[in-house]
This record gives structure tokens, sequence and C-alpha cells, in this order.
């Protein structure tokens, strides 16, 4: 018995050593490649359109923005216009009651006591040469040249009462506006009316800007303004299409056109380089852009359509030329050398090399879970 447990012993050692060889055998022959594993992942190539593009962020606003301003300093005294108000050029938009500058009202007075004088010596002057002239002492060219004098002093005067006039009253008789009236000097939407009744309006001068009562705004001319990165500029030319998304109408997509890209460059607050740039929007029925919206452009360098493509993590590289490993019929698995085209960053264009009816093998395994 004990020489039949010693049998039996050898023998159940080397089953299970003819085990172990055949199950290393095994491994070995599948880790050559020549069947594919079951961890890779595969496709086929397909055909799409690519694109090469930036983004550029920013806002839509008005193409045409004016200011309404006064012709003279007063009080708000009645409003006409509302924000949203379609108005026309010479529509009235608000009154103000006038409150004269001391200053200026002093100043007037004195260009009327100055053009005044003036007068009073051209009236004598031209009276003593009317004497002369009927005398026939100085020639009708001489007397017309006296003449024209005392017309231009008695202008001249006239002018300056009329100044003082208005800035006392905000009209005069010869004039058929009032600077106390306030009228649209564009056809346009009111946007905003930073004033309110009661409000002191300073008028624009050489010194003053003057109080903005109105904002008008072509509503129907609008452009997308925004930045685009340093990296990209180079590439951008006007008349390219762009696609513009706004974050307030989600689903909607108006198309525009590069019309400007800035000569000079702006520093961001984070420090990055970017580029003005404005793009007329073509506008959509039905479909109102208010100003100041929030924007993203999409731009497109270049396009390639309908072209045959493959993810670029399929590809691999030796000597900086690509290749793909293609699985045969057979369940072979080779590689095969590729000459590539456009690329988004995602796909890449396949030139040949491939076919749709390919299959592709990743080199990378996928991890088994």
């Amino acid at each position: 018995m004990s020489n039949f447990r010693r049998i039996a012993t050898r023998v159940g050692w080397f089953a299970l050593i003819l085990a172990l060889l055949t199950g290393s055998g095994l491994w070995l022959f599948l880790s050559t490649g020549e069947v594919q594993s079951p961890n890779l992942q595969t496709t086929k190539p397909t055909r799409l359109t690519l694109e090469k593009k930036t983004t550029a962020t920013g806002q839509i606003l008005p193409s045409k923005k004016v200011k309404i301003k006064s012709q003279a300093n007063g009080v708000l005294e009645e409003v006409l216009a509302k924000p949203g108000q379609w108005v026309k050029q010479g529509d009235l938009l608000a009154r103000i009651r006038l409150r004269a500058d001391p200053v200026e009202v002093n100043v007037a007075q004195s260009q009327i006591n100055k053009a005044r004088l003036e007068h009073q010596r051209a009236a004598v002057e031209l009276d003593r040469r009317s004497r002369l002239h009927d005398q026939h002492l100085i020639s009708d060219a001489a007397f017309q040249d006296d003449r024209l004098k005392y017309d231009v002093t008695l202008a001249a005067l006239e002018q300056a009462e009329r100044d003082l006039e208005l800035r006392l009253k905000g009209a005069s008789q010869q004039m058929k506006t009032a600077s106390t009236f306030i009228t649209a000097t564009v056809d346009g939407m009111v946007l905003e009316r930073p004033v309110e009744i009661g409000d002191f309006i300073i008028k624009a001068n050489d010194l003053s800007e003057g109080t903005t009562v109105f904002t008008i705004a072509d509503m129907h001319s609008i452009i997308f303004k925004g930045e685009a990165e340093e990296a990209d500029v180079g590439h951008l030319r006007a008349g390219m299409p762009i696609v513009v998304n706004v974050g307030a109408l989600p689903g909607e997509n108006f198309e525009a056109t590069l019309e400007f890209i800035a000569p000079e460059a702006r520093k961001t607050d984070q420090g990055r380089t970017t580029f003005e740039v404005r793009a007329p929007i073509h506008p959509k029925p039905n479909v109102f852009l208010r100003a100041g919206y929030s924007a993203t452009a999409k731009i497109v360098f270049a396009r390639h359509e309908q072209v045959l493509t493959i993810p670029e993590s399929y590809l691999s590289f030796r000597n900086h030329e690509p290749y793909v490993r293609v699985e045969l019929p057979t369940g072979e698995i080779i590689e095969r050398k590729l000459v590539t085209g456009f690329s988004d960053g995602l796909n890449i264009e396949i030139v040949s090399g491939l076919n749709e009816q390919d299959i592709i093998v990743s080199p990378n395994p996928v991890a088994t879970p």
C-alpha cells in the first residue's frame, strides 16, 4: 500500500506541474498580439465635418447709440418718453424749467453793451459820411462801405440781444425753437433716462459734457462686441462667419459676420492679452435682442466638410510618422501607416491608409473592471 500511495502522490504532482505549464504557455501565446485581447477598444473611421475655431466672449450692443443733452441749464420739469419707446427725429422727449447761469447772463449783457457802442459809433460815422456824399465829396463806393459797416454793427447788436433773451427765457422772438424743449436727434428706441423730474440739468459746453437726459439707440442694427485671445487673432479675417449664442436665449443661434479686429491689444485684469472684435448680427424675425445681453461667439478659422476621420487617441507615432493598429478579418492585428490631414483637436482627417470598413484598435487597453 505504501508503494501505491507513493505512485499516486507522484502522479498528482506531475498533473499539477503539467497544468501550470499549460496555463503559462497559453498566457504567453495570447500576449503575443496574434489574437485580439477582449480588453482592447475598437472603432471604425467615420465621415465628419471638422472645424478649427475659437470663441470670443462679449455683449450684444446697438451699432449706433446717441446721448441726448439739453441746450440750456435748468430743472427737468416734464418727461414725455420712457425707456423702450420708439421715437423719431424731432419728437419732443422732455421739457426743462430754465435756470439762467448768472455768469452767462453777465457775459451776454456785456456783449450787448459792446455791440451797442459799436453800432452807435457806426451810426454817427454813417450820418457824417452821408452829408459828404450828398455834397459829392466822397464816392458812391466809399459811402456803400460805410453803410455796410453800419448794417454789420446792427446785426451784431441784434444777435447779442437774442443771446441774452435765450439765456433768460430759453427762446427768443426770432427763433422758432426753445432750449427748454429736449427733442430726439435720431430715430430709435429710448434705452435709458438716467435723470428724474426735479434733477438739475447742465448743458454741454467746452468745459463739461453736460447731463445726459436720454440715451437713444437704433435697435434694428445690433452687433456682437467681444474679446478674442492673442493666440487666435492671427487667424482672424474680416468677413469670416460667426455664430453667436446669447445666454438669455438658450437654443437660439444668431449668424453674424466679422467686421472689425482691433489693431491694438488690451490687457485684462487677469493679465491676458486680448483684441476687441465686432460683428453685425443678422436679424431674426420675432426675436428681440436687448442691449447688454451677454453672448459668446464661435469664429470658424477653417472647415473641412464630410471627410474620413478617426479619433486622434487611436494614433501612434514612430519616427514622427503616424500609424494605427488595424484588425484584419482573420483576427490578426497589424500596423498601418497613414497620411493625415486637418485636425480639430479631437478627430483627425485620414487622407490615405484607411477606409470606412477598417476596424481600428486602440493602442491603450481598456482597464478590466
